[in-house]
């Protein structure tokens, strides 16, 4: 068996877009698609958590997710997939994988540009790493993921290349290979979750658009930040606007803009 190439990498990691994090050991591990929605919770119990053997509260499954991936591209041999993630295993940590990477093989928001196959690196406030995911596909103005630990589920998502949100990105250790990536059909650049009967998306942090700017003026209007800027990147500021706006709502304060958000902002049930 061989390192695996980036074309192999992103089939693997599209196989798990639908997968739900789990409530508790239950079905986490298992890869069948008949459990990805069976046990859903947000206790970090997944089936990258158990092949990574650190499963359960706490894990980190979103990196866990980037390094199954690999791992089953690499047909399970867990020494290729550390050579692919440049050393660093038993799962990708944002922050170990991006400083193990040589220079030429990563790179900052802005002074890199991406690849389908590349891992992405985000970061909450611009410095400390704190997510990570796959890219897909790149445009001209947004690159398209596929995450772990996606509002507790994998699932693809989409970003400005300028958003603020992105602290940079890693070239995993692949073969060579002349076999282009195939394309995927890009999804909306406020993620993957749209709710057909209010023709709105879910939107959270690092989403962009009309959308966004719709909720950054309802957290003004309301009074919750007026120094908020309405430019429709879904940042820190948004998120913390949203979970007030969500607390004054009687909802979850999770500052996720879910169905239940958008239903009581568009109904005006305060």
């Amino acid at each position: 068996m061989a390192k695996c190439t980036a074309a192999q990498a992103l089939a693997a990691a599209e196989y798990y877009v639908g997968y739900c994090e789990k409530a508790s050991s239950a079905y986490s591990d298992t890869r069948d698609k008949a459990a990805f929605t069976l046990n859903k919770g947000a206790n970090n119990w997944t089936y990258a958590g158990h092949i990574c053997g650190i499963n359960g509260p706490g894990g980190p499954w979103c990196a866990m997710q980037v390094s199954l991936a690999i791992y089953e591209a690499c047909g399970n041999d867990k020494a290729l997939a550390k050579d692919v993630l440049w050393g660093v295993w038993p799962y990708a940590a944002c922050n170990q994988l991006y400083d193990a990477a040589p220079a030429n093989s990563k790179g900052r928001r802005g002074a890199w540009t991406p690849k389908p196959g590349d891992v992405i690196v985000f970061s909450d406030n611009g410095s400390t790493r704190t997510h990570t995911g796959i890219v897909y596909a790149v445009d001209k103005t947004y690159v398209y993921t596929i995450e772990g630990n996606a509002s507790n589920m994998c699932a693809k998502r989409s970003y400005l290349l300028t958003s603020t949100y992105i602290w940079g990105y890693v070239r995993p250790n692949y073969a060579a290979s002349t076999e282009p990536v195939q394309p995927v059909e890009p999804v909306e650049p406020y993620g993957k979750v749209v709710f057909a009967d209010i023709g709105l998306h879910e939107l959270s942090k690092g989403c962009a658009g009309a959308e966004v700017k719709t909720i950054q003026r309802v957290i003004f209007a309301r009074g919750i930040n007026k120094a908020l800027v309405v430019d429709g990147e879904f940042g820190p500021a948004t998120k913390s606007g949203v979970q007030v706006l969500q607390k004054q709502l009687g909802l979850a304060q999770d500052g996720v803009v879910g169905k239940d958000t958008w239903k009581a902002v568009l109904t005006g049930l305060n």
